[in-house]
């Protein structure tokens, strides 16, 4: 099959030449006048690399690269420019342009330059290495000068696509530089998220946390056609697991958006889900919902009774809709879902479709001694997250649910992060076991610990109290609140262990996507 260009120039008319000499050396080749044009022909023809002229009205080359990338972010791309000025290459490789073709267009350059990017190998690992080497300082600066919340999750884009791309080739120089960038970062974003958040959850002028998601983004899209809308969480999904399943669904979807928003603490899946679903906050869940709101003390789930939290949400929203709610933890049960999906669409306006499986894994590494091997870091983990997809319920019902309508949405709740720096911490019988935040009376800790939030009044986090004298840590970066029993037992079980609850990148910016299937 041979490989499909796409090239996008508003006078395309005069480039025939170059068009034939590429079909004549077996390329198909697709053409676009407009932006608009090719955007639509990206989702309809799913091409291997794309041409771009810099020039074009309406909307120039770089910003159709920057939607492109959005959506298709490992797509190669060509920009064809009239000089190579220093200022349109430094832009390009903020938006990661693989390669220029200075015009008038030589036919044996242009040749030579298509089969590099459509041939895989070396070239390709090189390329890789230079992008990142030339990308570095453009990203150094911008963590140093101190990003705006809108700037983070670009920089938090950038740090996991880099860390993604190095993954694939041999420069473990590079990536150890990488790694300095991301410790940094992490450092940096704690930091601001600690300074601002207290103001965040009392403003109506925030960045999107947790209980703005679903009326932001999902509300609007309900209603108002005989389709059900579909929203899948996979609990614990952080950004890195959600870009390797966008290219698993590459050939079912194209993701039509994709939000990064702030998970709110603790990072948690009491805290967070129950959060997203009912578009409060916890403070506010408990006062409305005292029958439903279990605190950390308290035993059984605390997390049952999702549907009963958006359902409030849609009545407050003044939508009657019909809701069904399915909740996989067990691979039985994710195979029920496959054989049942297609009644359960047709017998409801709004589905939610809850997998656990990524947080159970997560925190199921600690107990299997061969899980730790296989996911001893974040490249391992990715693999690991790779293979149960490709074979999971999950990637089934997506790939099933284009049959049945083209609304489809994803989220999660948190993310997670690999700690390893501990931290001592003292508290009493009742204080809460994760490694990650704590809440309890008496909470004690070396005040000259940096890694350590102390949030005093939980009403300020707009967070609930166990007990009256109740307070909140949270670890920041990748630390972990250890109680001084059996201190260095538990230093050496949960090091490396992945954990949430905390403040870190990982844990806090988490993905909300709405996808639309190909036609």
């Amino acid at each position: 099959m041979p490989s499909r260009i796409l090239w996008v120039d508003d006078e395309i008319e005069y480039l025939e030449p170059q068009v034939l000499h590429l079909t004549q050396r077996g390329f198909e080749v697709l053409t676009a006048r407009h932006p608009a044009e090719a955007l639509d022909l990206l989702k309809a023809q799913n091409p291997d690399l794309l041409i771009v002229d810099e020039h074009m009205p309406g909307m120039d080359g770089i910003e159709l690269v920057r939607q492109v990338k959005r959506l298709y972010p490992y797509l190669p791309v060509v920009m064809v420019t009239k000089d190579e000025e220093e200022r349109l290459m430094e832009l390009a490789v903020g938006v990661e342009i693989a390669d220029f073709l200075i015009k008038p267009i030589k036919p044996q350059q242009l040749l030579s330059t298509c089969k590099r990017l459509l041939e895989k190998g070396p070239l390709l690992q090189q390329e890789a290495i230079e992008a990142y080497q030339r990308d570095f300082r453009r990203l150094s600066l911008k963590i140093a000068m101190g990003p705006s919340q809108e700037e983070w999750l670009e920089v938090y884009r950038d740090l996991v696509r880099w860390d993604m791309t190095l993954e694939k080739v041999d420069a473990p120089e590079l990536k150890e530089i990488l790694d300095g960038q991301r410790s940094e970062a992490s450092q940096l974003f704690c930091r601001f998220f600690v300074q601002n958040y207290l103001d965040w959850v009392h403003s109506a002028q925030r960045p999107m946390l947790s209980p703005d998601v679903l009326p932001r983004l999902f509300l609007p899209h309900l209603g108002g056609t005989a389709e059900p809308t579909v929203l899948l969480l996979l609990d614990g999904m952080r950004y890195d697991q959600w870009r390797i399943l966008a290219e698993l669904l590459a050939s079912t979807y194209v993701v039509a958006e994709e939000h990064l928003f702030f998970s709110i603490l603790p990072t948690a899946t009491q805290y967070a889900r129950n959060s997203l679903f009912s578009g409060l906050f916890p403070l506010e869940i408990a006062q409305r919902f005292p029958r439903y709101w279990a605190d950390d003390d308290e035993e059984g789930g605390k997390n049952l009774f999702e549907e009963e939290f958006f359902n409030d949400l849609l009545h407050r929203h003044k939508m009657p809709l019909k809701v069904g709610y399915v909740k996989v933890i067990r691979p039985e049960e994710g195979k029920e879902l496959v054989q049942n999906l297609p009644h359960l669409v047709r017998q409801h306006e709004v589905l939610l479709l809850i997998f656990n499986f990524l947080d159970l894994m997560a925190h199921t590494r600690v107990q299997m001694n061969i899980l730790k091997e296989l996911a001893a870091n974040d490249t391992a983990f990715r693999s690991v997250t790779r293979a149960w997809l490709e074979n999971s319920a999950f990637l089934q019902v997506l790939k099933q649910l284009p049959s049945y309508t083209s609304r489809v949405f994803l989220t999660t709740d948190h993310g997670f992060v690999q700690v390893r720096r501990p931290i001592k911490v003292l508290g009493d019988r009742e204080t809460t076991t994760n490694l990650r935040y704590k809440q309890g009376r008496n909470l004690n800790y070396d005040r000259s610990e940096k890694g350590v939030f102390h949030l005093r009044k939980p009403e300020e986090g707009r967070l609930p109290r166990a007990t009256a004298s109740s307070t909140y840590l949270f670890a920041l970066e990748d630390h972990f609140l250890v109680y001084p029993t059996n201190y260095n037992e538990y230093v050496r079980l949960y090091r490396d262990s992945y954990q949430h609850g905390g403040v870190s990148l990982e844990e806090i910016v988490v993905p909300f996507v709405r996808l639309e299937p190909k036609r």
